[in-house]
């Protein structure tokens, strides 16, 4: 009973899931299929977050700026017209390279807002957000010199909203394929997220990932004893945005098409909710929180919709369900956690 209670959260939307999936009316294999394509796309999303979280800075929603150093590497790259191994490597080092610029940016801010770190992260995001689709919609054939005219609008000035990436999406495809529901998948991805968790392991049991939880667990004690806080933050920040970008890249050739202007939205969004249905906490978040909330909340997104639409006979309604499940979540467990570090504090 006592092990129910500290793990409210997964066990209520587990709960939810399974009559979701009752009045979906979909089969298993279905099911398992769409949790693999969403699990691929999203899991170092997830697992950005952790650092973040570990030394107190709440969650990181700037993780959306590591999406949009993915989304400019992969337009530069179709934009110069490589193809095959050479698109992918040039994608991921140009990623990296960004991820840890932008990073030390996002991290240089959070430093100055420390004890409002959640709401600043948003703002970044959302102003990182404009500033990106203006360079694509205006800067990109007026002061950018474009290579490939191709993905243009017509005027001359501006990215197409939707261009094609099966120069990288190709190379990951044929890589260790297996058949699910009739359909074919590479397991090419889920090394990836494979390899990138481990790294996350080691860095957690590290100098940086011990420095990471002292800090988390009181800065003030932490700056007493000479540790040089800001730095921690910002290595975990950096950290985070490239496991961002790295899952954007996974995003795209899992799509196979990049959607420009809004192909990296609600991304943070999704994440949060992932890692909190999977009993994590402001304060403290393990791989576990993150790969059982990966699982639980994707199975309840896929499954919503259709049995909103099957209860009340009306698709939009079914899409009203997947909008407030993102949303809606966030709040609902961030309640039932604050609830229960009251509790904990109380006894303690």
């Amino acid at each position: 009973m006592k092990h129910i209670k500290n793990n409210l959260v997964p066990v209520c939307i587990f709960l939810l899931a399974v009559i979701s999936f009752y009045f979906a009316d979909v089969s298993g294999k279905y099911l398992a299929s769409e949790i693999y394509t969403r699990f691929i796309r999203n899991a170092l999303f997830v697992l950005a977050l952790i650092l973040p979280i570990s030394c107190g800075m709440g969650i990181n929603f700037a993780i959306v700026v590591g999406a949009i150093s993915a989304q400019m590497a992969i337009v530069f790259a179709i934009d110069l017209m490589l193809e095959g191994p050479a698109a992918l490597l040039f994608t991921m080092s140009v990623s990296i390279f960004l991820s840890i610029v932008f990073g030390l940016m996002v991290a240089a801010l959070l430093n100055r807002a420390k004890g409002r770190e959640m709401i600043v992260s948003i703002m970044i995001g959302q102003l990182s957000s404009v500033l990106y689709q203006f360079v694509f919609m205006v800067a990109f054939g007026l002061i950018i010199t474009p290579h490939n005219e191709a993905i243009l609008l017509d005027r001359g000035i501006g990215v197409r909203s939707m261009i094609d990436a099966k120069n990288i999406s190709s190379v990951i495809d044929g890589i260790f394929p297996f058949q699910l529901d009739g359909k074919t998948y590479s397991l090419f991805p889920l090394i990836i997220i494979a390899v990138f968790a481990l790294l996350l392991f080691y860095i957690q049991r590290s100098r940086l990932g011990v420095l990471a939880k002292a800090v988390g667990k009181n800065i003030h004690t932490a700056d007493v004893l000479g540790l040089k806080t800001n730095k921690i933050r910002s290595l975990c920040i950096v950290i985070s945005t490239i496991f961002a970008a790295m899952s954007q890249i996974l995003y795209v050739t899992d799509f196979g098409t990049v959607n420009v202007y809004t192909g990296h939205i609600g991304m943070d969004t999704n994440a949060a909710a992932a890692i909190l249905v999977g009993g994590a906490t402001l304060k403290g978040a393990s791989m576990k929180n993150c790969f059982l909330g990966l699982i639980l909340f994707h199975a309840l997104f896929i499954t919503s919709p259709m049995a909103g639409q099957n209860l009340f006979q009306n698709p939009s309604v079914g899409e009203y369900f997947r909008s407030f499940l993102a949303y809606g979540v966030i709040i609902i467990a961030l309640i039932m956690n604050l609830k229960t570090e009251k509790k904990k504090a109380s006894f303690a």
